[in-house]
């Protein structure tokens, strides 16, 4: 279904109240990198759920919120190779977001973060800022859904690589040949 659409931003969401990025983390950033290649995290934004939390060990809400975000940031820089220098014009923007009953609202009924920011205008506007941002939008063709085909790999090194084997043969019974002429065996 996504064969010839354009894909403008790619919210890559995880949970803020888990402390470490795991395995299945870093398999899933690498897989959405193989799919789409490396320039889909210059259009993506990284969304972090369950931001109601009490930050643990008395740590700040803002302090422990972006030493989770940094965590995420770096497994995607390192799962997608990214250096940091080629992320530096499109850094990935985060997001902290909480839907559930027990979020507090402002006086205007927006849910709002516990440090006071409403998170539903935070997010419009992270999405408008990355879908109008200076990269390409991702535009998913046959060949990203289906991949590379394996039987174009290397096809023309096959025509080489059986003259070289061929080579190596002769060379091979000419030194036997040699050898049982001049009766001294190898050894």
């Amino acid at each position: 279904f996504l064969l010839n659409k354009t894909i403008d931003v790619l919210l890559y969401v995880d949970r803020l109240d888990v402390y470490r990025v795991d395995n299945l983390d870093k398999q899933i950033i690498r897989a959405i990198t193989n799919s789409f290649g490396k320039e889909i995290w210059r259009k993506s934004l990284l969304v972090l759920t369950h931001a109601q939390l009490c930050p643990p060990d008395g740590l700040n809400y803002d302090v422990f919120s972006s030493k989770r975000s940094e965590g995420v940031l770096k497994a995607i820089r390192m799962g997608a190779r990214i250096r940091k220098m080629d992320l530096e014009d499109s850094v990935i923007p985060v997001v902290l977001v909480e839907n559930t009953g027990r979020c507090n609202k402002n006086d205007i009924d927006e849910k709002i973060l516990p440090n006071g920011e409403a998170w539903v205008p935070n997010l419009v506007k992270a999405i408008t800022g990355v879908a109008t941002n200076k990269s390409r939008a991702i535009v998913v063709s046959k060949k990203l859904v289906d991949g590379s085909d394996a039987n174009d790999k290397g096809k023309l090194w096959i025509p080489v690589i059986l003259g070289v084997q061929w080579l190596v043969l002769k060379w091979i019974q000419g030194a036997i040949k040699k050898d049982i002429a001049t009766g001294s065996g190898p050894l």
